[in-house]
């Protein structure tokens, strides 16, 4: 028969073996991080050079969240924000720089800026960047006083703002 100081032993040993596993088990095993980007359909903007970089300095960041981090968000404004075509045969890009619709002059800079060093690797990311600059020398004729302005920028003469 066991004595109460053999079970009372016995029964704490258990209780701290139960309270101790999940943090032994936690280090075990690896959290999983999905992709929070959208499919690669659904994308405003593509670049290789950029994937490649990704990859690349993900290698190389140890931690598992933090390079998820970086995947997740160092490709957040061309996958969400860039709007890229051609307007009288040149490249136009419209960035959203905030929660409206709308291109802030110093903030659209801002946003494409990270981009810049992989031009050289990137033909399409090159003529994304040429149409960043021609949208925003257009948008600076139409007023060189703003900072922000709407995708359909309307000439002065159809803008009741513009005499304000």
């Amino acid at each position: 028969m066991t004595s109460r100081r053999e079970f009372l032993k016995k029964s704490a040993l258990g209780i701290a073996g139960i309270a101790v596993a999940p943090t032994l088990l936690k280090g075990q095993r690896q959290a999983v991080f999905s992709s929070q980007r959208p499919r690669l359909g659904e994308r405003c903007f593509t670049s290789k050079a950029v994937e490649i970089q990704i990859q690349k300095i993900k290698a190389q960041i140890k931690d598992a969240k933090l390079a998820w981090m970086f995947e997740n968000c160092y490709p957040n404004t061309l996958d969400t924000t860039v709007q890229f075509g051609k307007r009288n045969g040149k490249p136009d890009t419209f960035v959203i720089t905030g929660d409206i619709n709308a291109m802030w002059l110093r903030d659209s800079a801002a946003q494409v800026f990270p981009y810049l060093p992989l031009a050289k690797q990137d033909a399409k990311l090159q003529e994304m960047l040429r149409g960043v600059i021609h949208r925003q020398m257009y948008c600076i004729q139409i007023d060189r006083y703003a900072n922000a302005f709407n995708k359909k920028a309307l000439p002065k003469e159809q803008n009741h703002w513009s005499s304000d």
